[in-house]
């Protein structure tokens, strides 16, 4: 926690933005696959979201979406077992054709995350992962209370 004070004192996030080339495309893929809920604002712009005060507003830019940056800039996905990871996977192999996924890397384990990561019709990277605990509210809190 800082002790600094800064004029955004209240903020919290609200949204960030991606990129599709198909709208339609990518918002079957994100419900149908991934399972995240998302609405067409107009044409060409949605909004995807799992609750909560942050969602990510995808922008149509058709074939002019532009690279992508490497696997380390990713969407992650916190599921609620390693097996639910594995299935996962399973799924992504298996249907990688039908949502034209770009790439599916192999399971990893690194001490007690299990994960894979996915890249997306539109370039963008998805981590399916599980961890054990509160993830980052304990993160959070232990440096909290560190700081104190």
């Amino acid at each position: 926690m800082t002790t600094q004070s800064t004029p955004l004192r209240g903020a919290v996030f609200s949204h960030g933005t991606s990129d599709c080339r198909d709208a339609e495309k990518t918002q079957r893929f994100l419900q149908e696959f991934l399972g995240i809920r998302s609405v067409r604002k107009s044409k060409g712009t949605q909004y995807f979201w799992l609750g909560g005060r942050w969602f990510v507003a995808c922008l149509k830019t058709g074939d002019n979406v532009p690279i992508r940056q490497g696997e380390g800039y990713r969407f992650g996905l916190l599921v609620g077992s390693a097996e639910e990871v594995d299935r996962a996977h399973a799924a992504a192999v298996e249907q990688q054709q039908q949502w034209e996924i770009r790439e599916v890397r192999p399971v990893e384990v690194a001490g007690d995350t299990r994960s894979f990561h996915l890249r997306d019709l539109d370039g963008n990277w998805w981590e399916i992962y599980h961890r054990p605990g509160h993830l980052y509210d304990d993160a959070f809190e232990r440096a909290r209370v560190a700081a104190e």
